[in-house]
């Protein structure tokens, strides 16, 4: 059936195309690279290649869209340097579709109707990405809007969904999502409120029924506040709850750089429940922030500035298992500035220093400074890095790194790094986009 899907999206692609040839957007890319690597007596050779194909067509002033996104299928061994002897079987298609705006009866509400890949983002605790089905979303009746989403057959059975929104006061948001599947059935709930300036309240709460659940259903909630005490000066708190059954299916993944509303679902905490409260100010270009989290039992401290060029700045992570029980995690404080030294030359120069404490308790002082050479022309751009730690008086703690990469006027990108710990690494590749 899933082959199906895909032969339809392709051959309507390929008839939509004469129709709307203006609406018609080709994109890419070929990468290929290797890496070297050396330690000791060891050799290791890893070549690697990727290839992308993007196209997307439009019509009807944009109203009805369509995209294929292909590229080669992930392998584990054996893999060429270039892309080379190809297969259908080596080509994956990681994305397909076609969407319309538009009612489905004359007069009707207007609506955006998807066929192929899916990406259902109702709420962080509700949401859908990389599966086939069929979606209608952003139906305005009154004062709500509705959307509703269908899903193949996959690892959990066939998945159906919808969400409503009401938009019944000013400056308040409430949002309710159904999820279900052939094991559970995902009740979710948010609002989103700012009753006074300066104040915003939000929430949200999901529950797994099951068959043997009844009315003791894992669940998860949070809550939280925050208030503009000034200018540059926020306070927040709140509270978070979740059961040990409950599971992360339908929550978005974790974000890269791990400051998402619903990273903490992802993450091992020390208890079920807790508050946490958060401050942050900036003073005379000092910025402060103090936090604590009674479910991962730690608090934070921190503060930062620049001050004649120099860059300052220190963190302390607690253990807080109970208040009379608080010790110290680890202590990270570093300075750094950069330093011209002539025209079309300046080095970024830091030092940062990290305690540990636990039943390990080591101090690690790390040195280092990079540069981007502007002063030969033969090697204009080129990024030059060095780095020295230590966490003790003897030969054998110390660690060292440096490093070169430098990308050449033919358009391949070269870079080599010697570590004491992982030996020396080369590396060079090129990637057209087009």
């Amino acid at each position: 059936m899933k082959k199906t899907i895909i032969l339809a999206l392709v051959a309507a692609l390929v008839v939509a195309a004469p129709v709307s040839a203006a609406g018609l957007d080709i994109g890419g890319s070929i990468e290929t690279k290797i890496k070297v690597n050396k330690q000791g007596e060891d050799l290791t050779v890893v070549p690697g290649s990727e290839l992308s194909l993007n196209l997307g067509l439009s019509a009807a002033e944009d109203k009805v869209r369509a995209g294929l996104e292909f590229g080669l299928a992930k392998k584990t061994e054996n893999e060429d340097l270039m892309p080379t002897g190809i297969t259908l079987g080596d080509i994956a298609l990681k994305q397909a579709f076609i969407e319309a705006d538009g009612a489905f009866w004359h007069g009707g509400p207007e609506a955006t109707t998807r066929f192929g890949t899916l990406d259902i983002d109702y709420s962080p605790y509700a949401s859908l990405s990389k599966r086939s089905g069929i979606s209608v979303s952003g139906i305005d009746v009154e004062l709500a809007e509705l959307n509703g989403f269908y899903a193949l057959q996959g690892e959990h059975g066939h998945v159906l969904g919808m969400r409503g929104d009401l938009y019944v006061l000013d400056e308040v948001a409430l949002g309710a999502s159904v999820i279900k599947d052939a094991e559970i059935t995902r009740l979710q709930m948010d609002a989103d409120a700012a009753p006074i300036e300066g104040l915003r309240i939000r929430g949200a709460v999901a529950a797994d029924h099951t068959d043997d659940s009844g009315l003791k259903m894992n669940n998860m909630w949070t809550v939280q506040a925050g208030y503009e005490l000034a200018e540059n000066t926020v306070v927040s708190a709140g509270y978070k709850h979740i059961t040990d059954g409950f599971v992360p299916r339908y929550v978005a993944e974790q974000s890269e750089e791990g400051d998402a509303e619903h990273d903490w679902i992802h993450l091992d905490r020390a208890k079920n429940s807790g508050l946490f409260v958060g401050f942050e100010t900036e003073q005379q270009g000092v910025e402060l922030h103090a936090d604590y989290d009674q479910m991962f039992a730690e608090a934070k401290l921190g503060a930062g500035t620049e001050y004649e060029g120099f860059r300052f700045d220190v963190e302390t992570v607690l253990d807080v298992p109970a208040v009379s029980g608080i010790a110290a995690k680890s202590t990270t404080f570093g300075v750094g500035r950069e330093f011209d030294i002539m025209e079309g030359l300046a080095i970024d120069a830091s030092y940062e220093g990290k305690w540990t404490g636990g039943d390990v308790r080591k101090l690690v002082h790390t040195v280092g400074a990079k540069t981007t050479l502007g002063i030969i022309p033969a090697i204009d751009g080129l990024e030059l890095s060095a780095e020295v730690s230590a966490s003790e008086l003897s030969l054998d703690s110390v660690g060292y790194k440096v490093g070169a990469k430098f990308a050449a006027p033919n358009g391949v990108n070269l870079g080599i790094e010697h570590a004491r710990s992982t030996g020396t690494t080369f590396n060079a590749g090129m990637k057209v986009e087009f």
